[in-house]
């Protein structure tokens, strides 16, 4: 499913093309808890570029206990 927004909305807005999708996969990623990877995707930018954006915003990074064990596991397989 694609959704369009219409050229008058982003104009209304005030902001660019990709300010408004931005400023959606942040509200995706808060309100969603859609990863910061697929938000970053949306947005057009590197995940990395999306974490920084959150982190001058104050948002606080979804991580939570399983993302912890896979990242410990993941550690595990490469260091001897």
């Amino acid at each position: 499913m694609a959704v369009e927004i219409p050229q008058d909305i982003i104009e209304q807005s005030g902001r660019t093309e990709a300010e408004v999708k931005l400023e959606l996969s942040i509200f995706f990623y808060v309100e969603f808890k859609m990863s910061s990877g697929r938000c970053a995707r949306f947005a057009g930018i590197p995940r990395v570029l999306f974490l920084d954006e959150l982190g001058h915003r104050g948002i606080p990074v979804n991580y939570d206990e399983k993302a912890l064990k896979q990242d410990l596991e993941t550690i595990d397989k490469i260091l001897p």
